[in-house]
C-alpha cells in the first residue's frame, strides 16, 4: 500500500500536478483514499466470487457510513487491518446467506443501534477529539443509524429479505467492532 501511495504520489509531481514540496500531505490523502476505497472494492471483489455483488455492497454500506462517525476497534497495524477487514467481510457474506430474515433478527438490529448510539463516538488513540467534536459525532452517528433502521424496517415488511439481512449485517458489524473498545474502556473505568 505504501508503495502505490509513494508511485502515485510520484506520477502526480511528475505531471506537475502537485508540487515536491507537499509530498507528505498527498502521500496521506492517496494513503486516505485507498483505506477509504478498500472496503468498497473488496466487497465488490468477494461479492463477485460469492455471486452476490449488491448483497456485499449492502453490507459494507452501513459500516463504511457509521464507522467514519461512530469509531470502534482498529488493529495496530495495517496488514493486520487488511487480513482481518478481509476475513470479516467473507464471513459477513457468508452469514448473509444462512441468516432467516425474522424479527428476532430486526430485534438484534436495534439492540445494536442503540449501542451504535448510546457509546458513539469511540475515540481512537491516534486521533483524540474535541469535547464539540464528540458531540457532533454522536448526533451525526444517531441520525446516520436511525435512517439505516428505518431502511431495514422498510426492507423488512416489503419482504425484501435479502436486502434486509444485508443492512442488517452492515449494522451488527458496527455495533460489534465497538465491542472491544466498551470492554476495555469498562475494565479501564474499574481499576
Amino acid at each position: 500500500m505504501e508503495k502505490c501511495t509513494k508511485k502515485i504520489t510520484d506520477w502526480l509531481i511528475r505531471c506537475d500536478a502537485v508540487e515536491e514540496a507537499d509530498r507528505e500531505l498527498y502521500e496521506y490523502a492517496v494513503y486516505s483514499i485507498f483505506l477509504t476505497l478498500s472496503p468498497i472494492l473488496l466487497a465488490i471483489v468477494f461479492g463477485f466470487l460469492f455471486g452476490a455483488i449488491w448483497q456485499s455492497i449492502l453490507i459494507i454500506l452501513p459500516f463504511i457510513v457509521i464507522r467514519k462517525f461512530s469509531g470502534g476497534y482498529h488493529a495496530k497495524r495495517t496488514g493486520a487491518c487488511l487480513v482481518s477487514s478481509r476475513l470479516l467481510l467473507v464471513l459477513c457474506i457468508v452469514f448473509s446467506f444462512c441468516i432467516k430474515c425474522n424479527w428476532l433478527l430486526f430485534v438484534f438490529v436495534v439492540l445494536s443501534a442503540v449501542s451504535l448510539v448510546s457509546f458513539s463516538p469511540l475515540e481512537n488513540e491516534n486521533r483524540m477529539l474535541s469535547r464539540e467534536e464528540q458531540i457532533c459525532y454522536k448526533k451525526i452517528t444517531a441520525v446516520i443509524v436511525v435512517i439505516f433502521v428505518i431502511v431495514d424496517l422498510l426492507l423488512f415488511l416489503l419482504h425484501l429479505d435479502t436486502y434486509m439481512i444485508c443492512i442488517s449485517i452492515g449494522l451488527l458489524l458496527s455495533a460489534g467492532l465497538q465491542f472491544p473498545c466498551i470492554l476495555k474502556k469498562l475494565i479501564h473505568n474499574d481499576k
